[in-house]
């Protein structure tokens, strides 16, 4: 197995080379320098009333018809009371995220109080600290292998399938004709043994393609119908024409070059989304370590619901 330090260098050497300015306890004292000149050289924006936070109806009506400008008050109300208890929970948790984060980017001095630009600034101050977080991160190969054991499923190859079709229009030849004009072609093409790439001169033109390689099974759904779908991957590879097989459009005679079973990769082959995947983890981890030390600066007071919920 390669090792994580090579993926993890590798990415890290993309970048940048490896300086001072790189070492974790640099950065942890850069971003405690921060904190304490927001928090301790900022008295007028660091007031004590401004370290509450109340999370009752009125705010979260207004976050509401923030994120949904055409909402009425009357909408967003009935909105509100529709919530169940823990929808209601994730909505103030939402807000409380929100008007933490917007508060410690106002006090670096951007204040224009609408949500896009409130927005945006909650988006900057997280890339700040995403920044910091990614170039002090460190993955052992053994935490990367604990994080592709316990999510396998997210890099499952699906089965695949490569086949080409001959076509016959339900729309244009009527639903009896093409299904009897699909029976005649299909002795036709297996008494000729018409191959692979002589498949376009037969049939009508399809909406999609004639040609399908190494196609997965939602695709294929997409463009035949869900049953189409499943059907196809229980056929064989026998160099032979198979069908009429039936879609929303008319019917279809396969030939079926190959299909691939679904797998589960070995970690070598998917090491770079593996790295990638657990690095992004690894950052909301930390961004959200980042906020509950900043949130435990506030005193929250979540007000008691005047607007019922489920």
């Amino acid at each position: 197995m390669v090792s994580c330090s090579l993926f993890c260098q590798r990415k890290m050497d993309e970048r940048k080379p490896v300086n001072w300015y790189r070492e974790p306890l640099l950065h942890f004292i850069v971003i405690g320098f921060l904190i304490f000149l927001i928090f301790d050289l900022l008295p007028g924006e660091v007031s004590n009333d401004a370290r509450i936070i109340r999370a009752g109806d009125s705010q979260l009506l207004t976050l509401i018809r923030s994120r949904n400008p055409r909402f009425s008050l009357e909408a967003a109300s009935s909105y509100l009371s529709s919530l169940t208890s823990d929808e209601r929970e994730r909505l103030v948790q939402d807000f409380i995220r929100e008007e933490v984060m917007y508060r410690e980017a106002v006090a670096l001095g951007l204040d224009k109080n609408d949500y896009s630009n409130r927005r945006r600034l909650i988006n900057q101050l997280e890339y700040i600290n995403q920044g910091f977080i990614q170039e002090s991160l460190s993955i052992t190969e053994e935490e990367l292998d604990h994080y592709y054991s316990g999510n396998r499923e997210r890099y499952f190859v699906s089965p695949q399938i490569t086949f080409t079709h001959v076509y016959f229009s339900s729309e244009r030849n009527g639903e009896d004709n093409a299904r009897e004009m699909a029976d005649q072609e299909l002795r036709i093409l297996n008494e000729k043994g018409v191959p692979f790439h002589q498949a376009g001169f037969h049939g009508d033109r399809f909406l999609y393609h004639r040609n399908y390689v190494n196609k997965e099974q939602e695709e294929i759904a997409s463009h035949f119908g869900k049953e189409f779908g499943q059907i196809v991957f229980e056929l064989s590879e026998d160099n032979e024409w198979q069908g009429p097989f039936g879609s929303a459009y008319g019917y279809h005679l396969l030939l079926v070059n190959s299909v691939k079973s679904g797998y589960y990769p070995p970690l070598e082959e998917v090491s770079t989304r593996v790295v990638d995947d657990l690095i992004q983890v690894r950052i909301r981890e930390e961004l959200d370590q980042i906020y509950q030390q900043v949130r435990d600066t506030y005193d929250i007071l979540i007000e008691e619901p005047q607007i019922s919920s489920r």
